[in-house]
């Protein structure tokens, strides 16, 4: 790829991806429209107590794929086909290993990790229901979500969106099939669920073994361990990204318990859907140049990355403005989608308000993240991850709404990512600088040559 090629293919990447992570998205926000409409409050806050569990096995998925697709455009960039294909089957490779791990693991402890979420009575018994499928089809979800960056990093993206879609509808088809004509209700949720990434999994394998292009060979699932190591340090921060929400979904459950009961649980479960499905848009403009940046980082072309990560910042400012007003009137109208009671629509419509202030900085932080992780910066993109999962938004959740009550825990969101953005400011203060010395190594090395 040409400097301009590469600028030219912005949206070729971009506009599939977003729409790729919102569709992900949707699964749970889908299962949440069914459930609450036939089951109410109880079902809703069923899903989100459970869905932690569900977003781990999601997140090891991503992160699993996303750091086998970065080494192999970095890879690409640097010419090395072979090596690009081994990154491949290796990543495979992991997404059957973690299958094994996950599924025995899950269907073990999933009785007890409901009960330490703080799951009792009616919503423990219906969060059983659902997690106990979800948990012993993990390796139809490992699949779904880790093959996916495989296929967009092979300039597959318009395929790999079009899979997405596809299971998404078979989502929604069996949804109301299952809950609102079989009557199955939260169970129903879950078969529907797993049905529709058994599908998404299974097309996503038929296209990469039928890539006439890089034919797939068996010998590339022979483990690397060094390139598997290498591919793990990476995977850390989409796979942190990814989870991070349902870390958080944790924390504020657990306050949301305390200072409003089933009502304030039930009215985060329909803000969690919201925000976790424009966290998911917005982290489609990071994973869209991802491909892009890695490929320039290899190759080198350092001026093209800046371009790129410039115009991906205008971007998500833009969707995130947009998203900010249009939050304004649907807030009137979400709660009534979700089924939810009277006093819990009170509660979202506040809550939604205030959140969407976050909006903006986490497209920003989202981006960062993904940027340092195409480029190798594990270290900076780790920090952004985990810091705000483990550390300063749970901090926030102890403290604000000591001080504020329950409006503490929706405004914990937008501090927790004002204090971020200063992070990301030091962060490439620090990486600007590291990268304008390789750049004058390479002026000089071309000078002597």
């Amino acid at each position: 790829m040409t400097q301009k090629s590469i600028e030219q293919q912005f949206w070729k990447y971009v506009i599939p991806s977003m729409l790729t992570m919102l569709l992900a998205g949707f699964y749970a926000i889908v299962d949440g429209f069914f459930v609450g409409r036939a089951t109410g409050d109880i079902g809703l806050a069923a899903i989100n107590i459970a869905w932690p569990i569900a977003a781990v096995i999601l997140a090891v998925g991503t992160g699993i794929g996303i750091g086998g697709s970065v080494i192999m455009s970095t890879l690409n960039g640097k010419g090395d086909i072979e090596g690009s294909n081994k990154a491949r089957g290796n990543t495979i490779f992991m997404l059957i290993v973690s299958t094994i791990v996950l599924t025995l693991g899950f269907s073990i402890t999933y009785t007890n990790i409901l009960k330490f979420f703080g799951a009792e009575g009616k919503i423990y018994t219906a969060a059983t229901e659902y997690i106990g499928v979800i948990a012993f089809a993990s390796g139809l979800q490992l699949f779904g979500t880790g093959l996916a960056p495989l296929i967009r990093n092979s300039g597959k993206s318009i395929i790999a969106m079009s899979i997405m879609i596809s299971g998404l509808i078979a989502n929604i088809i069996l949804d109301a099939l299952f809950i609102m004509v079989l009557g199955l209700g939260i169970y129903g949720a879950a078969i529907a669920t797993v049905t529709a990434q058994g599908l998404v999994a299974v097309a996503s394998l038929i296209v990469i073994f039928c890539d006439k292009k890089n034919k797939f060979k068996v010998c590339e699932l022979k483990p690397d361990w060094i390139l598997i190591r290498k591919m793990l340090k990476i995977g850390m921060a989409p796979f942190g990204l990814s989870l991070s929400p349902s870390v958080i979904i944790i924390f504020a459950n657990w306050q949301c318990i305390n200072y409003g009961g089933e009502v304030a649980v039930a009215a985060y479960s329909v803000i969690s859907y919201v925000v976790a499905s424009i966290q998911s848009l917005l982290q489609g403009v990071g994973d869209g140049i991802q491909p892009l940046i890695s490929f320039c980082n290899g190759s080198r072309q350092y001026n093209s990355m800046n371009k790129i990560l410039k115009k991906a910042i205008s971007t998500v400012i833009i969707i995130s403005v947009i998203i900010f007003i249009a939050i304004i009137p649907a807030r009137n109208v979400l709660p009534s989608i979700f089924g939810s009671s009277k006093e819990t629509a009170i509660v979202i419509k506040d809550a939604l308000f205030l959140s969407s202030f976050a909006f903006p900085l986490i497209g920003i932080v989202r981006l960062s993240a993904a940027y340092f992780y195409a480029v190798g910066s594990t270290r900076f993109s780790s920090l952004l991850v985990y810091s705000d999962a483990l550390i300063i938004t749970p901090f926030l959740l102890i403290l604000l709404p000591r001080i504020l009550g329950l409006r503490g825990i929706w405004l914990s969101l937008v501090v927790a990512q004002g204090i971020l953005m200063i992070l990301v400011g030091f962060m490439f203060n620090k990486h600007y600088k590291s990268l304008k010395e390789e750049m004058c190594i390479d002026n000089e090395g071309n000078k002597s040559a």
